[in-house]
């Protein structure tokens, strides 16, 4: 059994029913109607049931990569504002979110710390200029039975002239939704430039590395 499986099972029923379903998604309408269920609650689930400790080292990792910290910064998939909590406790001042979900963001707004909350897919073109950002989070979005690495292409498209991007992937979807690959075609086209790729643990008490932690910078 991994760690999100043991972990989930202390957690209520209808709880653990969420969890379920988030790693079964297969369509942007399961997506949406999932966090419009998981919405206020979803912030206990993964902190307090499942110790979910991601937002705050990919925190990390961008605020190690970053010259300034006012300067706009993105959350990708930024669901109810984990990450761009966890940025603004670091002093980031100009922090977007994007996310699919409306009342995911409705709870990040009411928790406050961000400057604007886009609702967008990110499997499509983003409602975002060429170069908007000058650095990008990403946590939790990239695993199973939601975003492909296609979505690499837009992201970077939307990062300024050397920005770093961190993200996590969960490791059973690395290779499998192809984000191993994309990584080293945006590298080998010279779009970006790989800084670091290491195995760590999403969850605080995970007894193996479960996710990769990447940071990046584009080109």
């Amino acid at each position: 059994m991994s760690h999100s499986d043991h972990a989930a099972s202390a957690l209520p029923q209808n709880e653990q029913e969420l969890l379920r379903r988030a790693y079964g998604l297969s369509s942007d309408e399961e997506s949406q109607a999932l966090y419009r269920d998981w919405a206020r609650t979803y912030d206990e689930t993964m902190l307090e049931g499942l110790h979910y400790q991601s937002p705050n080292l990919v925190a990390d990792r961008l605020a190690a990569l970053m010259p300034g910290l006012d300067i706009p910064v993105l959350d990708i998939g930024c669901g109810t504002g984990l990450a761009g909590r966890e940025l603004s406790a670091r002093s980031f001042t100009v922090i977007d979110g994007i996310d699919i979900s409306p009342e995911m963001m409705a709870v990040a707004h009411e928790k406050g710390g961000y400057r604007d909350l886009i609702c967008a897919d990110l499997n499509a073109r983003l409602p975002l200029a060429d170069g908007a950002y000058q650095g990008a989070i990403c946590c939790g979005t990239f695993t199973s039975g939601h975003v492909r690495a296609s979505c690499l292409d837009e992201i970077i498209r939307i990062l300024a002239a050397g920005a770093p991007f961190a993200f996590t992937v969960k490791l059973e979807v690395w290779e499998s939704f192809g984000f191993r690959g994309k990584l080293a075609q945006l590298e080998k086209a010279g779009l970006l430039a790989i800084v670091a790729l290491e195995p760590g643990c999403l969850y605080a008490d995970s007894p193996e590395a479960d996710g990769m932690f990447c940071s990046v910078r584009r080109l």
